[in-house]
């Protein structure tokens, strides 16, 4: 269900937020706005209350249709030492998700026996599952927010590779999603049509000489690396005192774009926190594993679970013993 927000209630006292900062690293800027509306019910089956001095919030941008992410990141914030832990989790990875053993993509678009879609209760239900880490909050947004909230911002200095050192870039046509990615090797000011097509870019166009996709050499992975550079970009030359002042144009801009369990009393708790962020306190990391071929759902990524287990211990500092990506019902 989508939550209302308040502009005019809230403006004056909400400032820069964890909520904007955070969603800022996946959506460059895009949740605490003025206040969202407590009295509106939202789904929190799959999210626990905060503790133990750490906020985790799920993260996701979903496609055209709104039915599927593609793109699953979860932001953990540690409101002693200011550190954010960000974990991304290839849409491609491969799990048991409703009924059998499908992309981690599709827990936002299945359907239940009631009829109700998954949603990003289902999502936040298999992160939990297969990283340990509980979810307090979520944000779920499309990538026309992500466009909206750029332009509303302003540009973005950001480096566009040479990824196949034949100087075409990141150039991609999709009639069928009307997606026409034109990014050649360069310098830029990205608007927020680029930023999309730089954050949804997975292949270039079919070689003609060879009937192949070029695409990034380690696949889904090199991507993640690619968009979580861009959104320490966003954190560095935007998070600032001014940015208060765009809150009311960004609002109306994607307040009908979002989904979040964040509540007004939240977003006024966690304000004082990220004022002075920037991304040396941002971690990246991605969920460890590798690509194989899957009959029934192509290539899929294989969670390394042992990585993972390490990794939720070491750095997220969450137990991980009973991580799993079976049917939770065999638990």
């Amino acid at each position: 269900m989508k939550v209302k927000f308040n502009v005019k209630r809230y403006f004056q006292v909400l400032g820069i937020s964890l909520a904007v900062i955070i969603a800022a690293a996946a959506v460059c800027m895009g949740i605490d706005f003025s206040g969202l509306n407590n009295e509106e019910a939202v789904d929190n089956t799959s999210t626990v209350e905060a503790a133990d001095g750490k906020i985790n919030v799920l993260l996701m941008g979903v496609d055209v249709d709104g039915l599927r992410t593609d793109a699953i990141m979860l932001a953990s914030f540690d409101t002693e030492t200011k550190e954010v832990n960000m974990l991304s989790i290839p849409r491609d990875t491969k799990m048991y998700i409703g009924n059998r053993y499908q992309k981690i993509n599709a827990a936002h678009a299945f359907v239940d026996e009631s009829g109700e879609i998954g949603g990003a209760t289902a999502t936040c239900e298999a992160v939990t599952r297969i990283t340990g880490i509980p979810i307090n909050y979520y944000v779920d947004f499309s990538f026309d927010a992500v466009a909206h909230v750029i332009d509303e911002l302003g540009p973005i200095e950001f480096t566009i590779p040479d990824l196949y050192g034949d100087g075409v870039g990141m150039v991609y046509d999709d009639p069928v999603q009307s997606l026409h990615i034109n990014l050649p090797p360069g310098d830029y000011q990205l608007n927020g049509q680029q930023a999309v097509w730089l954050m949804r870019y997975r292949h270039g166009n079919v070689n003609p000489s060879t009937g192949v996709f070029k695409g990034y050499v380690n696949g889904d992975s090199d991507r993640v690396e690619m968009q979580q550079k861009f959104l320490k970009a966003v954190v560095d030359q935007k998070v600032n005192a001014s940015l208060i002042l765009k809150i009311p144009s960004i609002f109306k801009d994607i307040s009908s774009e979002i989904k979040t369990n964040f509540t007004v009393s939240e977003v006024i708790k966690y304000s004082k926190y990220l004022a002075d962020l920037s991304s040396v306190n941002i971690h990246s990391y991605s969920l460890p594993g590798e690509y194989s071929s899957d009959s029934a759902n192509g290539d899929v990524w294989i969670p390394n679970m042992d990585e993972i287990r390490t990794m939720v211990q070491d750095v997220f500092g969450y137990p991980a013993d009973n991580i799993t990506t079976d049917n939770p019902k065999n638990a």
